[in-house]
């Protein structure tokens, strides 16, 4: 996946390996990490197996999956999915005993701390474009020499703070220094769009090679 929700309480984390952005979707901002500028899960710079931390807290919990609240209170289901492959290996939900397995109980532990922080996250949100912090971060970037270009038009960050800047302490001041962090980690993270540019050109680069050279790098 190349956007993919996140929650703030995971930025400090993920702002290592990708920019942290908004993406907006039905005119709705949803908080995210941008994975890649190449869909189809190509140009990915960091693996999930070399780098277990790189990886969101909503696929670090798949298959397990929490509803959207309602009345009754949060309900926490299992995504029916079958293999991707006929040959993968996979470990049970349930042992025969009716336990959860170790793995599913770890899934299970992670959504909940998802859960936990969704509605903080949107308080966040909402907070920063109250004050007027946020704004477009529109991406236009070659990919490769003859026009080859990547582009991204729904994308937004936090602006740029003014000094000094009445808006970002109103924010500060009304959510404190969890905001603080977030806002530290967000701007961090958006130098690592040049690390997602050099692996985007680098597959780029070998699929416009002929295939005896693709054989040879």
């Amino acid at each position: 996946l190349q956007l993919v929700p996140i929650v703030h309480a995971e930025a400090l984390s993920l702002a290592a390996y990708f920019p942290i952005v908004w993406q907006v979707r039905n005119g709705e901002m949803v908080l995210c990490v941008l994975r890649s500028l190449l869909a189809g899960g190509l140009g990915h710079s960091v693996k999930p197996t070399h780098a277990g931390s790189g990886l969101p807290l909503v696929l670090r919990g798949f298959p397990v999956i929490v509803t959207a609240p309602t009345a009754g209170g949060d309900e926490i289901w299992i995504d029916d999915v079958v293999a991707d492959q006929p040959t993968d290996v996979g470990a049970p939900i349930l042992m025969e005993d009716g336990r959860l397995s170790r793995g599913a109980a770890q899934r299970v532990q992670t959504i909940i701390r998802l859960r936990q922080a969704i509605d903080m996250t949107h308080r966040l949100t909402e907070g920063l474009a109250s004050h007027r912090l946020l704004e477009s971060w529109p991406l236009d970037l070659e990919l490769a020499p003859g026009g080859q270009r990547i582009r991204f038009n729904d994308l937004m960050v936090i602006r740029p703070p003014a000094s000094p800047d009445p808006d970002l302490i109103k924010h500060l001041r009304e959510f404190g220094i969890e905001a603080a962090t977030f806002i530290a980690a967000h701007r961090i993270s958006l130098f690592r769009i040049s690390v997602l540019l050099q692996a985007a050109r680098a597959v780029t680069a070998k699929a416009a090679l002929p295939p005896e050279l693709e054989e040879a790098t």
